[in-house]
């Protein structure tokens, strides 16, 4: 059995122009960490920023993560990820399941391409392609007509969801908002609103039960995410599913969204989750809770899982990394379909990477 001789990172800025989505993020920093065995065969993972700190991160990495993941059997990979896990659990999750994360994407990575079988069959697919809904073409400052057109062009294109921002501007405007985009698209097409934890509750109250009677599909991170006790009273009391997830680190913090009620659409982000291995147990555990998942951003990397497990019923369409990639996910018709080659198969721009290559100090050095 193989064993791994070597972890290699690679740190990229790259710019979003003037901001995607709802954070307002201009930039996302991407650490690139590749892990190759005793054959030569490699395997690519990685995590990002968009609010700064990847300094940390590449740290941990380059330092402990590292040492202990050198040296590494691949079949021994589920103790080797306990053990990373264990020795960083004190600094908290914020930096250590970043780190962790990127270099179980790679051995995941490396152990499908061994294998020779894409990511999702090889992890046992329970399908061939996922639906996706249209994320990447609402913002708060876009005009009513722009969301209009930028929704519009998605459901030309297949989609049959879309998601929308709000929380910036007034809660009255937003519905108003919403409700314009509603009356553009009509009752078949499924929309979403993403709060990006900017209300208190009492907004978030007010503002649930209109998008309710609107026929909004779920309400996004209303809430800071540590207020469990606040989305348990919004799932209860709105009117409408409650999802949680892309600031939520590991299992655990997931457990305390479904023992409470809180949350019925989980949306873990497998690059900073704790990678494939945490992300597959979300999944289990989420199953009798009949809740579902569906992923944060990524469609490249999340397709895979979401066509590996039976309770992930769509992905995100969100232009994160396209501009250091080769070749983005495969849509039609409303679904993404995984690339039929081993590993993820996510397809890196060396040169774009390169251009956008900042250089860190690392660990000893």
């Amino acid at each position: 059995m193989s064993v791994i001789t070597g972890v290699r990172t690679q740190v990229a800025r790259i710019p979003l122009g003037a901001g995607r989505g709802g954070s307002g993020a201009t930039q996302v920093d991407l650490l690139l960490v590749t892990v190759t065995d005793d054959a030569g065969a490699s395997g690519t993972g990685f995590t990002y920023a968009l609010t700064g700190g990847i300094e940390a991160v590449h740290a941990l990495t380059t330092g402990l993560v590292r040492g202990l993941v050198v040296g590494t059997r691949i079949d021994h990979w589920p103790s080797t990820w306990q053990e990373v896990w264990s020795k960083t659990h004190r600094l908290g999750r914020g930096i250590a399941l970043p780190a962790l994360s990127a270099a179980d994407i790679a051995v995941w990575d490396l152990r499908a391409r061994r294998a020779g079988e894409p990511l999702y069959r090889f992890l046992g697919a329970h399908r061939d392609r996922v639906p996706i809904y249209g994320s990447g073409r609402a913002t708060h400052a876009m005009s009513v007509d722009e969301l209009i057109e930028g929704s519009k062009a998605y459901v030309s294109e297949g989609y049959d969801a879309i998601k929308l921002r709000v929380g910036a501007r007034p809660a009255a405007e937003d519905v108003e908002r919403v409700a314009a985009v509603r009356a553009a698209l009509g009752d078949r097409i499924r929309i979403m609103v993403d709060c990006n934890e900017r209300l208190d509750l009492p907004t978030a109250l007010w503002l649930g039960r209109r998008l309710a009677d609107l026929g909004v599909y779920w309400m996004e991170e209303p809430l800071a995410s540590d207020d469990v006790a606040g989305h348990a009273q919004l799932a209860e009391r709105a009117g409408l599913p409650i999802a949680v997830g892309e600031h939520l680190l590991g299992r655990f913090e997931f457990a305390d969204y479904l023992r409470a009620g809180a949350a019925s659409v989980l949306q873990p982000d497998v690059p900073l989750t704790g990678g494939v291995t945490e992300w597959l147990r979300i999944s289990a555990i989420a199953e009798p809770f009949g809740a579902v998942l569906a992923p944060h951003f990524l469609p490249e990397l999340h397709v895979h899982l979401a066509a590996a497990v039976p309770n992930c019923p769509t992905v995100e369409h969100f232009p994160l990394i396209d501009d250091v990639l080769t070749e983005t996910v495969a849509i039609g018709g409303g679904h993404a379909t995984p690339p039929d080659r081993p590993g993820h198969g996510i397809r890196w721009d060396p040169d774009a990477l390169d251009r956008h290559t900042i250089e860190l100090p690392e660990e000893g050095s």
